[in-house]
C-alpha cells in the first residue's frame, strides 16, 4: 500500500509539472504602475487631433494630462510615450498591448467593438458627415455636381442614401487631395467628417471665408458620429476603462486643452451637438 501511495504522489508531481503555468492577465493599470510608462497611440494624419511628426493636436495634450493625473494617483512619476497609429493599426496596437489606449477620430459602434475585441470610451467628440464646398453655391449646383469622398468609409455609405451613386467620385485616399480639387474647381464638393475637413483646410491655409461646410440631412438630421478612444477589452481592464472614461468626463469640453484645439470651432461644434442630440 505504501508503495502504491508513493507511486501516486510521484505520478501527481509529474502531472502537475507537465501542466504549463498559466499567469493571470496583467491589467493595463498595473502595467502602467509597474513600468512607470503610459503608452498612448496617436494619429499623425488627423489635424486638430494628431498631426505631423510631433503628434500636434488634442490627443497629445490629453495624454500629457492623463499622465499627470496618474502620477498623482499612483504616487510615482508616470512618463507618457506616444506611439504612431493609423486607421489600419489602431486596433492591434491596443489589443496587443503596444498602447494602453488610442486617441483619435474613431467613430464608435458596437459592431467595431465586437469585431476588433476592444471597447470605446465614452465619446469625447461629436461630428457629422459634411461637404466642403464654395460659399454661396446654389443648392441646385450641388445636386448636379460631383462630390468627392474616400472609398469604403461611413461618409461614402451615408452619401449614397442622399445622392445618386454616379454623382460620387470615390477615387480619393485623403482629405488634402479632395479639398485641393474643390479649390481648383475639379469637383463641386468633398465629403468627410466635418471637423476633419475643417482641420485639414486650416493646415492648408485655406481662406475659410470663401468656403463652407454643407450638411446632408436625412429626416432633418445629419449623419452624426461620436468619437471614442480605443480601450482594451478583458475584465481585468474594467478599472482602467472606468479611469479613462471618468477623466474624459471631467476633462472634456470647457478645459484649457479642449479650448486650445477646438475653441475656434465652438460655433460649429455647438451647431452639430444641437443637431445630433437625441430628442
Amino acid at each position: 500500500m505504501k508503495n502504491l501511495l508513493n507511486l501516486a504522489l510521484i505520478s501527481s508531481t509529474i502531472l502537475l509539472a507537465s501542466i504549463p503555468h498559466v499567469a493571470l492577465a496583467k491589467s493595463v493599470e498595473q502595467d502602467v504602475k509597474d513600468t512607470g510608462v503610459l503608452k498612448v497611440a496617436v494619429r499623425q494624419d488627423s489635424p486638430l487631433f494628431g498631426f505631423g511628426d510631433d503628434y500636434n493636436g488634442y490627443c497629445a495634450d490629453f495624454a500629457k494630462q492623463l499622465g499627470a493625473k496618474l502620477t498623482q494617483d499612483f504616487g510615482k512619476n508616470i512618463q507618457v510615450k506616444l506611439v504612431t497609429s493609423t486607421t489600419q493599426t489602431r486596433w492591434d496596437l491596443v489589443t496587443k498591448g503596444q498602447a494602453h489606449l488610442e486617441c483619435g477620430p474613431n467613430t464608435t459602434s458596437k459592431e467595431r467593438e465586437t469585431k476588433y475585441k476592444i471597447f470605446f470610451s465614452t465619446p469625447f467628440f461629436v461630428t457629422a458627415t459634411q461637404m466642403f464646398t464654395k460659399e454661396g453655391l446654389e443648392d441646385q449646383a450641388l445636386k448636379a455636381g460631383t462630390i468627392g469622398v474616400i472609398a469604403n468609409t461611413s461618409n461614402e455609405e451615408e452619401l449614397k442614401t442622399v445622392y445618386p451613386g454616379q454623382q460620387l467620385n470615390n477615387s480619393y485616399t485623403n482629405r488634402t487631395h479632395g479639398i485641393a480639387d474643390v479649390l481648383y474647381g475639379s469637383i463641386t464638393a468633398f465629403a468627410s467628417d466635418g471637423i476633419l475637413l475643417m482641420g485639414t483646410a486650416i493646415t492648408m491655409d485655406v481662406d475659410l471665408s470663401n468656403y463652407t461646410l454643407v450638411t446632408p440631412l436625412v429626416n432633418n438630421r445629419p449623419f452624426c458620429a461620436g468619437y471614442g478612444m480605443i480601450l482594451p477589452g478583458g475584465e481585468e481592464n474594467k478599472n482602467w476603462r472606468e479611469t479613462v472614461n471618468s477623466f474624459i468626463l471631467t476633462n472634456g469640453q470647457g478645459t484649457e486643452v479642449w479650448n486650445n484645439w477646438f475653441g475656434d470651432s465652438l460655433p460649429y461644434i455647438d451647431e452639430v451637438l444641437k443637431a445630433c442630440q437625441v430628442n
